[in-house]
């Protein structure tokens, strides 16, 4: 038997779907692209999906027999298993997964801005076309209605490219909070002023907070540095705070609004 399903592979809606079609006595055979193949078992097992490297994968196949895995990139594969978390073939698969979900996360994104520009020049050309011809009031209520249809499909297709993008931004931030990887992420600069300091702030002791560049100083003592980070100013403001005294610093909005 044969479905056709969109899913981001090994996505955990994927895998709930998957397990559906197990309680109904369909068993997981193979993927490819968007169809997936079952056969009809007696007692289909429950699955798991887990993300790996191809090189890793193709190591393992010799001792590891999945019921299907699935080609994500040269470099990543999907391996869908019918074994117990304690029996994962990786025991933690989050780094794998949030550079699956960041990729997923580029590609709704891009297909959103192609769907976008596509549909914008449609139109276009059709505004264009029409003014070369005879204006008639048929003509009129055409062009009304061809345009009324590209408005209509591209907000679908933004409403569409949103929805997948954020689905997958809050997947990676939330893998991004798991790991701690943020080298990808956005990071706004924070503008932090240590004032009379008898020489150069040591912000080794606060790498935690973001990475740290010294921007000016003068010869009064003070320092102007940039922050790069994904923390609020609030937490750089109590974290500075337990070394110095909240008269020694400043810490500025990103957007260089106000003065904390």
């Amino acid at each position: 038997m044969q479905k056709r399903r969109f899913f981001l592979k090994g996505s955990a809606a994927e895998v709930a779907w998957l397990n559906r079609q197990a309680t109904h006595g369909y068993q997981l055979t193979a993927i490819h692209g968007l169809t997936y193949q079952f056969k009809a078992v007696p007692r289909a097992h429950q699955l798991i999906a887990e993300y790996l490297p191809q090189t890793t994968f193709q190591a393992m196949t010799t001792v590891f027999h999945p019921l299907a895995s699935y080609t994500l990139r040269d470099d990543m594969a999907v391996v869908y298993s019918a074994v117990t978390p304690e029996q994962r073939v990786v025991n933690n698969d989050q780094q794998y997964r949030l550079t699956v979900y960041r990729h997923a996360r580029d590609v709704a994104l891009n297909w959103l801005n192609g769907w976008v520009l596509v549909v914008w020049l449609a139109m276009s050309a059709t505004i264009v076309i029409s003014s070369q011809l005879q204006a008639t009031p048929l003509l009129t209520r055409l062009l009304l209605l061809g345009l009324t249809i590209g408005a209509a499909l591209m907000i679908i297709g933004i409403i569409t490219g949103c929805r997948a993008a954020i689905r997958c931004h809050r997947e990676v931030c939330r893998l991004i909070r798991v790991t701690g990887d943020d080298r990808e992420a956005w990071k706004p600069t924070f503008h932090v002023l240590f004032k009379h300091q008898p020489a150069v702030p040591d912000t080794d002791c606060w790498d935690d907070l973001g990475q740290w560049q010294l921007a000016l100083h003068n010869q009064r003592g003070d320092y102007y540095f940039e922050l790069k980070t994904t923390l609020s100013e609030l937490e750089i403001n109590n974290t500075l705070a337990q070394r110095l005294s909240k008269q020694d610093f400043t810490v500025m909005s990103w957007l260089g609004l106000y003065v904390v």
